[in-house]
């Protein structure tokens, strides 16, 4: 059976935990912190979270974690069977990863209380959020999901990352992501309304819940 270590506050992991239950998975669950110990980098190279055990061995990085599941499981895909569209979907996945998530990533700590804010870095990060946000929105048709008529493995990066980049921007940037690319709010809805999403989402929101309470 397949394990996913990690946490289930983070994104990243939500992103892999929503794809193994919509390709239909068996799946063990397996609490894990983002380390630096020699113990941790032996099965994440640089110890980071989500990591993926399989019966090969331990796979780290979201999207290649991704694209093994797509390798082992072809009934239930979440890349289009055309080359082009395929890699339209990739193209579209590394722009949330590089221009998205690492724009409001360095702000996450002090949005969460867990650090102070570091102003410095604040206009960078809003020009390249801005940036981002607008190649998301030269890329996607809505019709009804981010590239076409099929659910895929954007939408599913899509969602945790614009999420996450939402709370943060509200906090920091005072924007609202989801009111500034018209058809994003409907799109929004529509993937936090598919059973598993809601099955993903509940189990973050029990967590951090709990992680608030301590």
């Amino acid at each position: 059976m397949l394990k996913l270590h990690g946490l289930v506050i983070s994104n990243y992991y939500n992103i892999v935990k929503l794809a193994l239950l919509e390709k239909g998975f068996d799946f063990e669950e397996v609490h894990a912190a983002p380390s630096q110990e020699e113990s941790f980098l032996a099965i994440s190279p640089m110890g980071k979270i989500p990591v993926l055990e399989a019966r090969e061995g331990f796979l780290s990085e979201t999207s290649a974690i991704l694209e093994f599941l797509e390798e082992i499981n072809h009934e239930i895909p979440l890349l289009p069977e055309d080359h082009y569209a395929r890699s339209k979907v990739r193209e579209l996945m590394k722009v949330f990863e590089l221009y998205i998530d690492l724009a409001i990533r360095p702000h996450i700590g002090a949005v969460f209380g867990w650090h102070e804010l570091d102003e410095s870095r604040v206009p960078a990060s809003r020009a390249l959020l801005e940036q981002g946000l607008a190649a998301v929105e030269r890329m996607t048709c809505f019709e009804p999901y981010l590239l076409g008529r099929e659910f895929s493995a954007a939408d599913i990066y899509g969602y945790y990352t614009l999420d996450l980049a939402q709370v943060v921007a509200q906090h920091i940037f005072e924007q609202d992501i989801y009111s500034s690319m018209p058809g994003l709010t409907q799109w929004r809805d529509k993937i936090a309304a598919r059973p598993l999403t809601r099955k993903v989402d509940a189990a973050a929101a029990e967590a951090r819940s709990k992680l608030a309470k301590t």
